[in-house]
């Protein structure tokens, strides 16, 4: 009898320890979502584009790219009731957390997308790897556009977002990074623009292209940076990863082009006699990948020449860069407050409020020092 009633009693202290399936979700009653596009109508509605992925679909060979996905699109008077009146049309309950690309109409950028992204983690499943981007073009063609690789759209951009580190012309944030930067009352929020570029014949399909980067004044967009500018802020925020630099040889003016293998960049901000000003020092390494001798002479690079006149391209590059931020754009997209904060935090917080204004007014000096570490192509015959 006593052990009958300590078997019971055993069991009974263990039910609170175990675990049951009380919140689940089968899957064949979800929609994986791997894209969401977020833009406004005519009327001043939101609108919402979900791309859902098709699993039958994806596990057969052969299958044709839009059968790989479906689009959902749905509207309501706040961002939340648009997505929740995408239920009244979905046949299955979307499910946000293999979400992979946003895109963000420009004309939402434009109002602020801090309430948008704030949205995203607060009352939805998605979590924070999704890159951000910006489209001029409506958000759901951008979804629903069937590409050269046979691939799903949201897919094509996650990978070029990745595959960005090997040119460093742009540069594309991840939800999180948005959120840190947004919410933060001293920076300036900076991700990419996609494009969609035509088919070259009609019998071929369009294929994506992130254009330019996207500059912010706090979370509301402000305007765009070429790829030279665009190179000009990772190497200053110290976000320039593998890539190239090319420029003409000035003895031959003969195109060359250096692959960088490494690059960092230090900041040093100054505040004396009540006037600030930051030195910025770029460290470059690279090899020379490229060159194109004219009329086949075969002639071999000065190193030293390359490396002193790649010092010169670089530093033009950076000063027209901060020549911009601070006269067109006034806007201190560098993000250099962060500096400025780290070394004098008290005396920061008399220019916090108009940071912008104080940073299209503060002295840039610019420092550049490169180095080739060899010369594989230092003749045009290829000898070390």
């Amino acid at each position: 009898m006593k052990r009958k009633m300590m078997l019971l009693l055993v069991l009974f202290l263990s039910i609170p320890l175990t675990t049951s399936c009380w919140s689940r979700r089968e899957i064949e009653n979800i929609g994986f979502v791997l894209g969401i596009g977020i833009s406004k109508t005519e009327a001043g509605l939101y609108k919402i584009s979900l791309q859902f992925a098709n699993p039958s679909t994806l596990l057969s060979e052969g299958s044709e790219t839009r059968k790989q996905y479906s689009i959902i699109e749905s509207e309501g008077l706040t961002i939340f009731d648009a997505f929740r009146n995408t239920t009244l049309i979905a046949g299955r309950r979307p499910y946000f957390a293999h979400v992979s690309a946003i895109v963000i109409d420009e004309s939402i950028a434009k109002e602020g997308i801090s309430k948008v992204t704030g949205f995203l983690v607060q009352d939805m499943e998605v979590r924070l790897e999704p890159y951000i981007f910006i489209s001029k073009l409506p958000p759901n063609e951008i979804l629903d556009t069937p590409n050269i690789l046979g691939a799903i759209p949201s897919n094509i951009l996650e990978t070029q977002a990745d595959n960005n580190k090997s040119n460093s012309k742009v540069y594309v944030a991840d939800l999180k990074e948005t959120l840190e930067i947004i919410n933060n009352p001293a920076s300036n929020y900076v991700t990419t623009l996609v494009a969609k570029v035509p088919p070259p014949s009609p019998n071929e399909l369009s294929m994506f292209k992130l254009s330019s980067i996207a500059i912010f004044d706090k979370d509301l967009l402000v305007g765009y940076l070429n790829y030279e500018e665009g190179q000009a802020y990772n190497l200053i925020t110290n976000k320039f990863k593998n890539s190239l630099i090319v420029y003409e040889y000035y003895l031959k003016n003969e195109p060359l082009t250096i692959e960088v293998s490494k690059a960092s960049s230090k900041i040093t901000p100054r505040f004396i006699d009540d006037k600030i000003s930051f030195d910025i020092e770029v460290d470059v390494e690279g090899n020379i990948a490229e060159r194109i001798p004219h009329l086949g002479v075969d002639q071999e690079l000065q190193v030293i020449k390359v490396q002193e006149q790649m010092n010169k391209v670089i530093e033009d590059k950076l000063n027209k860069a901060i020549a911009s931020a601070q006269r067109e754009y006034k806007v201190d997209y560098f993000n250099l407050s962060g500096n400025f904060f780290r070394k004098y935090p008290e005396e920061f917080k008399e220019f916090q409020d108009n940071w912008n204004e104080v940073f299209s007014d503060c002295e840039v000096n610019v420092k550049v020092n490169s180095t080739v570490i060899h010369s594989a192509l230092n003749t045009n015959k290829g000898r070390i």
